[in-house]
């Protein structure tokens, strides 16, 4: 590396035109995207294997790269440490909206992905102004780190994902009794959109559930399922006491989630995410109902230690936002209040 007086810009800095400072942490983020999606970093599709853009090597390295060259090509006196944590923001919302335009990357993804690149990319302008403080890396030296990224995820493409299985509870309370739960629980009919909005999972991007109904089957109970977008899958059911407890695994035949249903990265039954079964228990409190669901869920990549948050945000927030709908259901129908009360003929 040659070293420089702190605050001079080489001449290839300050050759660049001040508008094209964030032009040009943008267009590296958005290069990057599309390299990791090219079948070079696919590991020969074994499924227990990181690929793509699901790589700490992008989701980390990138962003922090991005922030690194917005402070790296700034004119000296733009680099204060409030321009080295905020500017890096910028060409981050233009590389992520460049993705969503050119449609590699849908609204779950996105938005599941931006917090992290913000803080990243601002730890990334911070150390690079700290390091103009006492030289300027050669041109050499800030190639060598642009290509980073790619050198590592060529390793870490064939390291086996980490997987996190963990639970969520919650519980209501509903005033009805437990059969007519349970009857909604085995029989919910044309759901509507309005009754899941206030789900943050819906409102980024989920698709909605429309029914769902349990029904017979020679290898025994399953609960059929259906949600917008065209999804359509099964629960078998495992435990089953009437009125009183309910407990289901998840099936995704193929095709079950169409492809435009959900992000690639986030698809339910897939590499880095999938449900493991879900159960309700029902427990008469006085003249109502003390409803409990326990969600259990698998998470799988190597930042675990932000997907899993994401995870338990999701999950924490749609099993509350289920039972509210039951809530809202059970004490708002007619049958509520002893009129027809019917059990799910099975």
């Amino acid at each position: 590396m040659s070293v420089a007086a702190p605050g001079r810009d080489s001449g290839f800095g300050t050759a660049l035109k001040k508008r094209y400072v964030f032009a040009i942490g943008a267009v590296y983020g958005l290069l990057m995207r599309l390299a990791f999606g090219l079948p070079l970093f696919a590991a020969g599709g074994r499924s227990n294997a990181a690929s793509e853009a699901m790589m700490w090597s992008f989701v980390c390295l990138v962003p922090f790269l991005i922030g690194s060259l917005t402070v790296h090509f700034s004119g000296g006196r733009r680099r204060t440490l409030g321009y080295a944590l905020v500017a890096p923001w910028l060409p981050v919302l233009a590389f992520v909206g460049g993705t969503a335009l050119l449609m590699i990357e849908g609204s779950i993804c996105i938005a599941m992905a931006l917090p992290l690149f913000l803080v990243v990319s601002s730890l990334g302008g911070v150390v690079m102004w700290a390091v103009l403080k006492l030289y300027r890396p050669s041109a050499s030296a800030m190639s060598l780190l642009l290509v980073l990224p790619l050198l590592l995820g060529l390793w870490e493409r064939e390291q086996p994902l980490q997987d996190r299985v963990q639970s969520t509870d919650a519980s209501v309370q509903i005033d009805a009794a437990p059969e007519v739960i349970w009857k909604l629980i085995n029989d919910a009919q044309a759901i509507r959109p309005s009754e899941m909005s206030q789900g943050l999972a819906y409102r980024i991007g989920v698709p909605y559930p429309e029914s769902a109904r349990t029904v017979a089957t020679p290898q025994g109970r399953v609960r059929k399922l259906r949600w917008d977008k065209g999804v359509r899958f099964d629960e078998p059911i495992e435990a089953w006491q009437e009125n009183r407890y309910i407990r289901w695994r998840y099936s995704f035949l193929p095709g079950a989630i169409p492809p435009e249903a959900l992000d690639e990265h986030v698809v339910i039954g897939g590499k880095y995410f999938d449900l493991v079964d879900t159960s309700y228990r029902l427990t008469p409190v006085g003249s109502a109902t003390r409803l409990d669901i326990r969600v259990t869920y698998r998470v799988s990549t190597n930042f675990n230690w932000y997907a899993n948050a994401w995870g338990r945000l999701l999950v924490d927030d749609a099993a509350r936002t289920i039972l509210q709908f039951y809530k809202r259901r059970a004490e708002a129908d007619g049958v509520a209040r002893g009129q027809g009360i019917a059990t799910v003929d099975l």
